[in-house]
């Protein structure tokens, strides 16, 4: 009987303990906020801001794509998938993360924590490597243009966008699950999710896995995009630098249809003639390749872009992870949940700088948001007649 008293006691003191110790980290977590119940309520209304722009930006990037036969090609499904990612990652990830900062806890167990975590990073991931993805597949356009274009296919493509995906698994998953697994031995807060992932020595092997991901998962593919444009870039400026500034026909041609019919049938030589259409042949090949020249500073542009908010979103966060993984003291609450929030703009701003750099996918943004609102007004007149 004594037994089982003291049995029940010591399970109640247990609980009484883990209870006791999750609230004094939710408090301790929140000790750098004056007002906690104001800070809820501006992270709540900032995120959803975020979230839906996300989400209708990327949207605005799969409607295009699917109604646009300019859009809609083969070089631009990387973008297309790109959009549905960024558009998932403003759907569930910012929501899940968010939410638990503005609560301070998190309410939907652990289970519901693992698969938010995996679905968070791996999506996060995904989205990063689409960008090391675009930048090859326009530095194969521009190095090897017909070999490129040839070996070219949708199966292709869809092939390299599984593969990203998978990467993205590969590096975060194992990692996650193995960390619930071994947290499930220690006495970690069950009202804990994002907060208790990011902390550093609740197991010894954290510190080297944030060294890993932070190289693995970002600098790497920082590094490697940045070499790729700075080839990109060098190779179409000896390319504009190799051709012509201005095109003119032979001035012995009209520049007219009608007036070359006429040219035609005047008594030259025929030596003349073939040597004069040699001119333009080679002048209209010289004018296509020089257009074909701009086509590629177009979406070097565009790639630059990304780029730039590629390296200002991502890097704050995955340098506080390379430093915290060699200096235990360096980790900062309120640094991290700054730098955190700070990786999902990324997925906010692309849908936006696509409009900015290419005029075909601003013309489609223009068209798309005009067609809706004149529905709209359409349809408040008939009812108001």
């Amino acid at each position: 009987m004594m037994n089982s008293s003291s049995f029940t006691m010591n399970t109640t003191c247990y609980t009484s303990l883990l209870i006791l110790n999750s609230n004094q980290v939710l408090m301790n977590d929140r000790n750098y906020i004056k007002n906690p119940q104001t800070f809820s309520t501006l992270v709540m209304f900032g995120a959803g801001i975020l979230s839906v722009v996300t989400i209708f930006g990327n949207l605005l990037i799969i409607i295009a794509y699917f109604k646009s036969e300019k859009v809609r090609n083969i070089s631009n499904i990387p973008i297309l998938s790109l959009a549905f990612t960024d558009m998932f990652i403003g759907f569930y990830p910012i929501t899940m993360n968010i939410m638990e900062v503005a609560l301070g806890y998190w309410p939907l167990g652990q289970a519901m924590c693992s698969l938010t975590l995996v679905l968070d990073y791996v999506s996060i991931q995904t989205s990063i490597n689409h960008i090391v993805l675009i930048n090859f597949d326009r530095y194969f356009s521009i190095k090897y243009p017909i070999k490129h274009r040839l070996h070219q296919r949708t199966s292709m493509v869809i092939v390299k966008l599984l593969s990203v995906w998978v990467l993205a698994f590969i590096l975060w998953a194992p990692y996650i699950n193995f960390y619930k697994y071994t947290s499930k031995k220690k006495t970690f807060s069950e009202n804990l999710c994002y907060k208790q992932f990011s902390k550093v020595d609740d197991v010894k092997f954290k510190k080297y896995f944030f060294v890993i991901t932070s190289v693995l998962g970002y600098f790497l593919p920082l590094s490697i995009v940045i070499v790729i444009y700075g080839k990109m870039y060098f190779i179409l400026r000896q390319q504009l630098y190799e051709a012509p500034k201005s095109f003119q026909l032979p001035s012995l041609v009209p520049n007219s249809t009608e007036g070359l019919s006429q040219w035609q049938s005047l008594p030259y030589s025929s030596d003349l003639k073939q040597g004069v259409h040699a001119d333009i042949q080679t002048s209209r090949e010289l004018l296509k390749k020089r257009q074909r020249i701009k086509r590629h500073q177009k979406a070097l542009k565009m790639i630059a872009s990304i780029i730039s908010a590629f390296l200002i979103t991502g890097l704050p966060l995955n340098l506080q992870w390379l430093l915290v993984g060699m200096c235990n003291k360096c980790y900062s609450r309120v640094l991290f949940d700054v730098c955190n929030f700070l990786t999902y703009p990324n997925s906010t701003v692309n849908p936006f700088l696509y409009a900015y750099v290419s005029r075909t996918f601003r013309q489609q943004f223009k068209q798309l948001l005009q067609c809706n609102f004149n529905r709209k007004y359409s349809l408040d007149v008939k009812r108001n007649n």
